[in-house]
């Protein structure tokens, strides 16, 4: 080996020594050839000689709730990442060791969440006080003996508007409040869009609003589908009361992603209300929470998903709703690699 060569070789097993993250090399048939002190610290020994596909089966326990990430059964959470060696005809394995940097944003998101709790009870009596009064009033002239049909059925229609928007809020303070422990399971985001239009339909018929879905995968997630109803049926009734009279849902794959598109043609938002849109109790009405959007960024959250809004005002309004596909994938496709 020339003097050149030993220099680049050096550095490289001081690299693989040093990489925080785990590195795992197999040949072509599979076998791990190589794997730095970090894959050692992640995985139980031993792994040089072992097939892969016996480490995944020794070491790894996918949940339920994985996501992007894979458990191990020592209670870690990593990220699986394979690249081919052409040259070498074998495989790189990269376990990024996620455990801290979650358990860190589980910590942040608890304490983000009882800020935002404390704000939502100091809100809470004024957003009930509105609708409530005005149910009341409407209920004390339907006991009036002297009303006439006409003015009975007026004031009962009132009162039941009245009592929807208040069920409305409570579900947005609840779903708000609730959604970091929404249990999740196997589920079609084709029947949860599909609850979410009947929900809404009574109030679509009323505003003259169309509303279309189109499904192009039936590809299953993990989720919670009242959570999920929930904040499409949010993003329904927030491009009708922006005046929309056609929104388009789209359910397509994209890569790893199982991605939901609602477009409506409604008065969309300027640039500095989309900033602020998914902040709790912001609101640009003069009735409601302000948690439409921020229930439905949530939820996501919770499914480890991402919203997108893009909008121009008096150009209607685009969100999507991205969702991460199980990632036991990326290990059953790390087998299929060895194997195939």
């Amino acid at each position: 080996m020339s003097r050149v060569a030993e220099v680049h070789s050096g550095r490289y097993d001081a690299l693989l020594q040093a990489m925080p993250s785990g590195i795992i090399i197999l040949d072509a048939n599979g076998v791990v050839i190589e794997a730095n002190p970090s894959a050692a610290n992640l995985l139980d020994d031993p792994l040089v000689g072992q097939r892969w596909i016996h480490i995944i089966q020794r070491d790894f326990a996918p949940q339920a709730d994985d996501g992007h990430e894979v458990s191990l059964k020592n209670g870690r959470r990593v990220q699986v990442a394979m690249t081919p060696l052409e040259q070498e005809n074998g495989q790189m394995i990269v376990l990024t060791d996620l455990t801290e940097t979650r358990e860190l944003q589980r910590n942040m998101a608890h304490m983000e969440r009882l800020s935002a709790l404390g704000k939502m009870m100091a809100s809470l009596a004024h957003q009930v006080r509105t609708p409530l009064s005005a149910a009341l009033l409407y209920a004390s002239n339907l006991g009036n003996p002297g009303l006439n049909p006409q003015s009975q059925q007026k004031f009962q229609g009132k009162l039941v508007d009245r009592l929807n928007e208040l069920e409305s809020q409570v579900n947005d303070m609840l779903m708000f409040a609730r959604s970091p422990s929404q249990p999740l399971a196997d589920m079609s985001l084709n029947a949860a869009v599909q609850q979410s239009i009947e929900s809404v339909d009574a109030h679509a018929q009323r505003n003259q609003c169309e509303i279309a879905f189109k499904q192009l995968t039936s590809a299953q997630i993990q989720g919670n589908s009242n959570a999920l109803s929930s904040a499409i049926g949010n993003l329904l009734m927030n491009a009708m009361e922006a005046k929309a009279t056609r929104i388009e849902l789209r359910l397509e794959q994209r890569q790893s992603a199982l991605v939901l598109s609602v477009l409506d043609n409604g008065q969309g938002m300027g640039a500095d209300t989309q900033l602020q849109a998914v902040q709790p109790f912001y609101t640009t009405k003069s009735q409601g929470t302000g948690l439409g959007l921020a229930v439905v960024q949530s939820v996501m959250r919770n499914h480890q998903g991402s919203v997108q809004i893009g909008s121009l005002e008096n150009q209607g309004c685009l969100v999507e709703l991205s969702f991460p596909l199980p990632s036991q994938q990326a290990v059953i496709n790390s087998q299929e690699c060895v194997n195939g």
